[in-house]
């Protein structure tokens, strides 16, 4: 990559960011509502960006909370949880059966004068596409789709490893149900919107590989 930069490191950002807006709506929720409320836009601002800095104790508490809320759940069980599918969670494992069909943009017989007959079963169909997608990883279009997949499925991971115990947890702290539960439906409505957002960007990613793929062999035999 251009900047030496994997894609988890340039989304780091992005999740300590969740991480930081998860710290605040608990504490809105479940300790001082009142006192946040009374704190001038200024003083907010200044209160998360000490707590945002590098070098800071609560940075460090945020980078360790994420990385440990992550490493809970290994990038396998993470796809199950953003796809809702159990077998061949990735789009990749649907390369040649849907995604590159319902794409205007993918020549499904070109790809199947190039790589033979296209596999059916989704590992098969997954481990060809990953090998169409090392020839392209580089390309602008599927680095900036692969890494908004990323950011999305990985906070969405932690919104769905969190969004029942701290609705639990405010209740506690609180006492006001009512809260808690809202709270809930909201941590459960932002992991729904990261699931959608994941799928769509993952769909994206295989749709553009295989696009670039078929316009390629076409060109060539051309």
């Amino acid at each position: 990559m251009a900047d030496g930069k994997s894609l988890k490191e340039q989304n780091a950002g992005l999740i300590r960011a969740a991480m930081i807006g998860h710290i605040v709506a608990f504490a809105w929720i479940a300790a001082e509502p009142l006192r946040l409320l009374s704190m001038n836009g200024r003083m907010l601002a200044a209160r998360l960006e000490a707590a945002a800095a590098p070098g800071t104790a609560a940075f460090g508490l945020i980078v360790v909370a994420s990385l440990l809320l992550l490493g809970l759940i290994n990038p396998n069980w993470r796809d199950r949880i953003m796809h809702w599918r159990w077998h061949d969670p990735l789009p990749g494992c649907r390369a040649f059966t849907r995604v590159g069909p319902l794409s205007s943009h993918v020549s499904m017989p070109v790809l199947q004068a190039q790589y033979g007959p296209l596999p059916l079963a989704g590992r098969e169909q997954n481990q060809l596409f990953y090998r169409i997608y090392r020839e392209f990883r580089e390309d602008v279009g599927v680095l900036d789709a692969h890494g908004r997949y990323l950011a999305a499925r990985d906070i969405g991971t932690i919104n769905a490893l969190v969004m029942i115990p701290l609705p639990w947890l405010a209740w506690w702290a609180s006492g006001n149900g009512v809260r808690a539960l809202v709270y809930g439906i909201v941590l459960f409505l932002i992991y729904s919107l990261c699931v959608i957002a994941a799928k769509n960007y993952s769909w994206r990613m295989v749709q553009h590989v295989l696009a670039m793929a078929s316009s390629k062999t076409s060109v060539s035999s051309g």
